[in-house]
């Protein structure tokens, strides 16, 4: 159980993107529940519905008991009551529960925590799908196919008996005629069971085609780049007809489709886009604008050609956040077009060039060098990894940092095959955004675009308040896979944003491990 805190999901994806992000299907929080301070894991089941694992570690102040549960956005019966988290034996401050979640979509898991200091809580957004299908266990299998098939047989049987001696007075021995009528009966008896059979099967194919075709895949978009008179611009769009034709009533009622709540800014943006060369040699992070929420250009840092894996996140008003995938080709520069030095925001930022492997520091300037302080920790897939990260001058003293988008810092993980990423914080993997639709959300916010705008108001205020930080930066997260991963580091100096980077080689779980 004390490994159990950092553990994912032991089933296989069928789809390597997950809802909020890719192939990283966990949650994690890190922030206050009232006066203690807690890190938050929440393992989805894969399926809906499904129990959730929630792993609770409340550091500093102890604490005397710890609840949680799960509620869904716009669930109207209220919330279930709380379920208590049980202390991991061996593992101080360590508490882990389980929650049934009923409906996929925005869900929330509010952690409860008393001491001494009183009660507090601390609300998580869990983005649920179904994105996993469960086998069946062989052993389970084998014994229910052996109790199939003594039932079988044996109502068969009692379906001869029955004719052939049902009637017959004690000690009475059937005559041919009823030996001939019971082995009718039997044939009969077996057709019809192996009709029920055959149709129960079908049935059954028939529920687990529509689950997986009903397995969450995030909106379908494609990414392009023009050439304009200003330069290279990168754009994104969203190409998914339930998207395309989110307002139009009627046709979603026609193909029965749900229709999608608005995009609410996530730290002052709408979408956060990251392009990440295929063999990790160039990096950007972008922040495109829109004016109909379909397309999305930004203009294009001047980053070196090749194929890129390009990777947005956005966030619904209802608290629901994904993670759309697609691709672009970067041309080579063309010389008579001026390319951008930077963009008109100011919280744009690119990479590319060589990283040292298994180097622990990074020059992201002159000026400034960052220090991953766990690099020389052994890093296990599914166990809390060491992300801490130290921000200094060259001449080792503590640099000065600035909010960035109002946050410490950013991190973005990437596995280099593509088949991992996430946008990771301070706070966690979690959208601020989506936490304020569960916090904010009122009674009366029926009509689309109301919540959205309060948030949008609030995270304003809450840039318009952000101090100036710490320069040691930690995000909490797991590596969900083993395999070879670059991390970039991202924060803000002097109105300009950094950028370093290290890489990673995550290994597997020791068979005494698991």
């Amino acid at each position: 159980m004390i490994r159990s805190f950092g553990r994912t999901l032991g089933v296989a994806l069928l789809y390597l993107v997950g809802a909020a992000h890719v192939g990283s299907p966990d949650t994690w929080f890190e922030g206050n529940a009232g006066p203690y301070r807690v890190t938050v894991q929440v393992v989805p089941a894969g399926v809906v519905p499904g129990v959730a694992e929630v792993f609770v570690r409340v550091t500093g102040e102890a604490a005397t008991g710890v609840s949680v549960h799960a509620n869904k956005f716009d669930a109207t019966g209220g919330a279930p009551p709380p379920e208590p988290a049980t202390a991991v034996a061996g593992d101080p401050g360590l508490y882990a529960g389980k929650l049934w979640i009923m409906s996929g979509g925005s869900n929330s898991v509010t952690v409860t925590v008393k001491g001494a200091k009183g009660t507090g809580t601390a609300v998580v957004p869990v983005v649920v799908v179904a994105y996993a299908r469960l086998g069946l266990d062989k052993p389970m299998a084998a014994g229910l196919a052996a109790m199939g098939i003594f039932l079988f047989v044996g109502l068969v049987t009692i379906m001869g008996a029955a004719v052939r001696e049902g009637v017959l007075a004690p000690g009475e021995v059937p005559g041919s005629e009823r030996q001939r009528k019971s082995r009718f009966a039997m044939a009969i008896t077996s057709v019809v069971l192996v009709a029920l059979l055959s149709g129960g099967w079908r049935w059954w194919n028939a529920e687990e085609t529509a689950y997986v075709n009903g397995m969450f895949k995030p909106l379908s978009a494609s990414a392009s780049i023009r050439e304009e008179a200003a330069g290279r611009v990168l754009s994104l769009s969203i190409v998914d007809s339930a998207w395309v034709h989110r307002n139009d009533t009627a046709w979603l009622r026609q193909r029965g489709s749900s229709s999608w709540t608005p995009l609410v800014e996530d730290h002052g943006k709408l979408v956060h886009m990251f392009a990440i060369r295929e063999d990790m040699g160039a990096f950007a992070h972008l922040h495109p604008s829109s004016s109909d929420s379909v397309t999305f250009p930004s203009a294009l840092p001047p980053l070196p050609s090749g194929k890129y894996r390009v990777f947005a996140d956005i966030v619904h008003e209802s608290g629901f956040t994904q993670t759309l995938v697609t691709g672009v080709d970067v041309p080579a520069a063309v010389q008579s077009t001026r390319l951008p030095t930077a963009t008109g925001n100011g919280d744009d930022a690119w990479f590319a060039g060589p990283v040292v492997k298994g180097a622990s520091t990074f020059a992201i300037d002159s000026a400034t060098m960052i220090e991953w302080t766990g690099v020389g920790a052994k890093l296990v897939a599914g166990r809390p990894a060491p992300l801490t990260f130290e921000i200094r001058n060259t001449d080792g003293s503590a640099a000065t940092l600035e909010p960035y988008m109002g946050m410490p810092g950013h991190a973005v993980v990437a596995r280099k095959d593509g088949a991992v990423f996430v946008h990771l914080h301070p706070a966690g993997t979690i959208s601020m955004a989506s936490q304020m639709a569960f916090v904010m959300r009122e009674p009366g916010d029926t009509v689309r675009g109301r919540l959205g705008k309060r948030i949008s108001g609030m995270e304003m205020k809450g840039r318009a308040d952000a101090a100036v930080v710490s320069n040691t930066l930690s995000f909490p997260y797991a590596f969900p896979k083993p395999g070879e991963y670059r991390v970039w580091v991202q924060v803000k100096r002097r109105g300009q944003v950094l950028t370093g980077a290290f890489d990673a080689t995550v290994s597997e779980v020791p068979a005494e491990g698991r």
